[in-house]
């Protein structure tokens, strides 16, 4: 599996710029494109210590780095920070991670003149968007959540809600931030229970025959226990219920039992009252049934396993083919 990044590109600029970059950077989200842009992330960023921040960000998370070269960029601190933190990621790639813009020819230290750059003066934002969409290329998606999710939105029925919407994208960021932190199994149980298991109760639980939990992920029933067992921490809450014997006109013992999970997930990172105007489980579940409607279980299964959700978003949904590839 291709190493993962939380962001496509990271923008690193001088705030002289910012008209620019921001519509440079409403572009990459149009098309779909994770882009690392301050101003998105300013409620995220507010009270961290930015310098550790920025340059766990430039160095970390981004699997290509555009830097607008400018005078102002080279004169000041903050984006000085960022261009080191890139250049120390640089340093042990082997592919050219910075991608430098000019707004002028200033000399920008560690920058050396020979490495080709795009010429700002003679590009509109949509064009140097369209190089960056280039750039990337074209591969399919692994552990991928849009910028934008309007079709979540519209399965939510919330198309109308700017604050809804916001509690939304919140609870399916963090839902995918949890599902990148477990491990195969839980993560298995988890997106089964949710796709595969009776929604009757939501958005208190959703509830599912322990045996066929277990032919759907290959995990047998007393493991699941286990594995259902130790997710707690991230906001699930699992019960197994052990089913009564019930009587029968037929001779003879009745064959099998009806033990079931029951399972919840409240987002620990939201106040109740987002919670109970929108519940985590619901989001969950209309994710996970976004992700793979339209498809076979087999091409939906797939979606799942590399946890890309591309289907939550109009820019970046495809229709399903069975023809080979070509």
């Amino acid at each position: 599996m291709e190493e993962y990044f939380e962001y496509d590109v990271g923008l690193s600029f001088a705030g002289e710029q910012r008209q620019y970059v921001e519509d440079v950077a409403e572009g990459l989200k149009g098309r779909g494109i994770r882009a690392f842009y301050d101003k998105d992330k300013r409620t995220e960023l507010w009270g961290k210590n930015l310098y550790d921040y920025l340059s766990d960000v430039f160095q970390n998370s981004c699997k290509y780095c555009v830097i607008f070269v400018s005078k102002e960029y080279a004169d000041k601190v903050w984006p000085n920070l960022e261009l080191k933190s890139a250049q120390a990621r640089a340093l042990k790639d082997d592919y050219e991670y910075i991608l430098p813009a000019r707004f002028d020819d200033t000399p920008i230290s560690g920058l050396l003149d020979t490495v080709d750059y795009m010429d700002l003066s003679q590009m509109t934002p949509q064009q140097l968007c369209d190089e960056i969409a280039n750039k990337l290329g074209k591969q399919l998606r692994e552990r991928y959540m849009p910028p934008v999710l309007d079709r979540l939105h519209e399965r939510l029925d919330i198309s109308g809600d700017a604050q809804l919407q916001g509690v939304a994208e919140h609870h399916a960021r963090s839902f995918f931030d949890i599902l990148l932190r477990m491990t195969i199994e839980e993560r298995g149980a988890v997106l089964s229970m949710i796709r595969f298991g009776c929604p009757a109760d939501l958005p208190r639980n959703v509830h599912m025959n322990a045996d066929l939990l277990s032919r759907y992920t290959g995990i047998p029933k007393m493991s699941l226990l286990r594995v259902l067992g130790q997710i707690s921490p991230l906001g699930f809450d699992c019960t197994f219920v052990r089913g009564d014997d019930h009587e029968t006109d037929l001779p003879g013992d009745r064959l099998g039992d009806t033990h079931s999970f029951y399972l919840n997930w409240v987002n620990l990172s939201i106040g109740p009252d987002h919670e109970f105007a929108l519940p985590a489980l619901v989001v969950a579940a209309e994710m996970i049934a976004g992700a793979t409607e339209n498809f076979c279980e087999e091409h939906g299964t797939s979606f799942l396993e590399r946890l890309d959700f591309s289907q939550l978003a109009t820019v970046t949904a495809s229709v399903e083919s069975h023809e080979p590839n070509l």
